[in-house]
């Protein structure tokens, strides 16, 4: 009985390198593979041991034969692992652990695709149940590595157009990991051909006001940012923009006056916002329309508040 129990485990243990899938642990190492071999490199940022979706994806998807014949023609696979194991390599974990920042990866799982220099083509966040499913995403992102490897060659409007059309499969998931890619686009298209320069400009507006309102202490250091961002605004940015500034006003209002200039700023916020909805002007209207009772309502919300506490 115990040759025969052997006999089987030796057997499954020769069986398994046809079907169990290489997963590497240096990066740089894969892409240099990646790039002899003409392939993309997926990346599995995980906490192996901790994280209950990174498990089940491992188990149901990751670790399958499926999987692996799969990826074999298209994907050098690394694992970036993050446990809670104590005794994981340290060297090891803080690699990982600067990869993780490298790419901005803020959650597990993430799978990610990359080129053999570095570019992020796509992939997917959170867990995929069958191969199928991940396959979805994977295609997406491979076609993409294929189309940035393309743009190598070429130069000019060509190089352009492969960019933009690349640009274009990569998940909004991983939008901050492709701004390297939309610089290029913008860098290539003085003339802002694709619309994508403003809409840099758009998020760039959106970005340094959200980092400058965390640094005010009060309201009237929050309203003067507001004001100094509405002074270039693009449209777009514009009601929200003004929005803020009537939410500031109202919660800072002392009398009548206060509160009509707050509701004139929101007004013009409404009336600038092509997603309001049609009836939004006239419930606002509605609701202003007796400013001393909005004063009201104010003053004893604020009554309500617990009194901060003296340093």
């Amino acid at each position: 009985m115990f040759k025969k129990t052997l006999c089987t485990a030796l057997m499954l243990a020769a069986l398994a390198p046809a079907w169990a899938a290489e997963w590497m642990t240096d990066l740089e190492a894969a892409k240099a593979k990646a790039a002899a071999e003409n392939k993309a490199v997926l990346i599995d940022f995980t906490g192996s041991d901790w994280c209950g979706w990174c498990i089940r994806l491992r188990k149901q998807v990751l670790d399958t034969p499926a999987f692996e014949a799969y990826a074999k023609d298209k994907f050098v696979l690394v694992e970036v692992d993050v446990p809670n194991n104590p005794k994981f390599d340290p060297a090891l974990r803080k690699r990982n652990e600067q990869l993780c920042e490298q790419f901005s990866v803020d959650g597990f799982p993430t799978i990610m695709v990359i080129t053999p220099q570095g570019e992020v083509a796509g992939g997917f966040s959170g867990f995929k149940p069958t191969v199928e499913a991940a396959a979805q995403s994977l295609d997406a992102a491979f076609a993409t590595a294929k189309l940035l490897k393309k743009a190598e060659t070429q130069q000019g409007s060509e190089q352009l157009a492969t960019l933009v059309q690349a640009s274009k499969g990569i998940p909004e998931d991983f939008h901050r990991q492709t701004a390297p890619l939309r610089q290029r686009i913008v860098a290539l298209d003085p003339q802002d051909t694709t619309g994508l320069g403003r809409l840099q400009r758009v998020q760039a507006q959106r970005d340094a006001l959200a980092a400058a309102l965390s640094a005010a202490k009060t309201p009237a250091e929050a309203l003067a940012v507001v004001d100094k961002a509405l002074a270039t605004a693009e449209p777009e940015n514009k009601p929200g923009m003004l929005q803020l500034k009537f939410q500031i006003l109202l919660t800072g209002a002392q009398s009548v006056d206060d509160v009509k200039a707050a509701a004139a700023v929101g007004r013009e916020a409404m009336q600038l916002d092509p997603n309001a909805a049609p009836d939004a002007l006239q419930k606002f209207e509605a609701a202003f329309s007796k400013p001393e009772e909005v004063l009201q309502r104010i003053q004893r919300m604020r009554s309500r508040q617990p009194a901060t506490p003296k340093k």
